[in-house]
């Protein structure tokens, strides 16, 4: 009976053993960041061995060190304040957690692309606005004409045409000045983005958690685009956290932080 009991007892420890260290295995690599990892066969009491597939490396890790996990919390919530002063809670926020080379390096590009736009747009909004004014001349005048004899379908039907072409050519000068300005907007550097290591969205209260590592910065990225009480809102954030080793930070997105107000922790500047 001593004997059962003693073996039934290593198969236990051997159980708790087991459980542990499978839940203790990494879901990245602390080094590259790699998502596609294995815990290698054979351990001891202490330490099992972790391989990532990506950069090839080798670690080993201790079971009963909760801080060797190299993914922490980002907690905190999504809000903002209308123009009327009332605090709007957002839920169903997606907030995507990228690494910082691999934003700082989306960021240059669509920089760089939508400066090249921004030379280019002046000149042809300027020669969509000459050539809209002309017609608009043009449309008046043959208004006036018909409305000396608005009988004559002949008048009417030249005025129309004109009329008819004063309207797109209205349209495309709206739609080149609505480029230019979502060249300088958060919907533009929004385009495209790099693939995220992590994800969360955020409670009908706004709150979320996210997991990202311990060590390195991310840029905290997110958007909005609601009706709220008073105005229509579309709302950007590119912010940079860094967990800087402890296991967990709060993080507010708001007015303060969002793309073009300003934050020195903008990932925009």
């Amino acid at each position: 009976m001593v004997a059962v009991l003693a073996a039934r007892s290593r198969t236990m420890s051997a159980m708790s053993v087991y459980k542990e260290s499978a839940s203790s295995v990494p879901t990245r690599c602390p080094s590259c960041r790699g998502a596609v990892i294995q815990r290698l066969p054979g351990r001891t009491r202490s330490f099992i061995w972790i391989h990532c597939f990506y950069c090839n490396r080798t670690w080993k890790r201790r079971l009963d060190d909760p801080r060797s996990s190299p993914d922490g919390e980002l907690t905190g919530d999504v809000f903002v304040v209308t123009t009327g002063g009332a605090r709007c809670s957002l839920g169903s926020v997606v907030l995507n957690a990228i690494p910082e080379e691999a934003l700082k390096k989306h960021l240059e590009r669509r920089m760089a692309g939508g400066e090249r736009e921004s030379r280019k747009l002046p000149r042809e909004i300027a020669a969509v606005a000459a050539t809209l004014e002309k017609t608009r001349a043009e449309e008046n005048r043959l208004w006036t004409i018909q409305k000396a004899d608005p009988d004559n379908l002949r008048k009417l039907k030249a005025w129309s045409v004109v009329y008819n072409k004063t309207k797109a050519i209205t349209k495309q000068l709206e739609d080149l000045q609505a480029q230019r300005q979502r060249l300088i907007s958060g919907e533009h550097f929004f385009q495209d983005l790099p693939s995220p290591i992590s994800s969360a969205t955020t409670s009908a209260d706004g709150k979320f958690t996210l997991a990202i590592p311990r060590d390195g910065r991310y840029g905290i990225v997110a958007r909005v685009s609601r009706e709220l009480p008073g105005d229509m809102q579309k709302c950007f954030w590119f912010v940079w956290v860094s967990l800087d080793g402890v296991h967990s930070k709060r993080l507010r997105l708001n007015n303060d932080n969002m793309a073009g107000a300003g934050s020195p922790d903008s990932a925009l500047g």
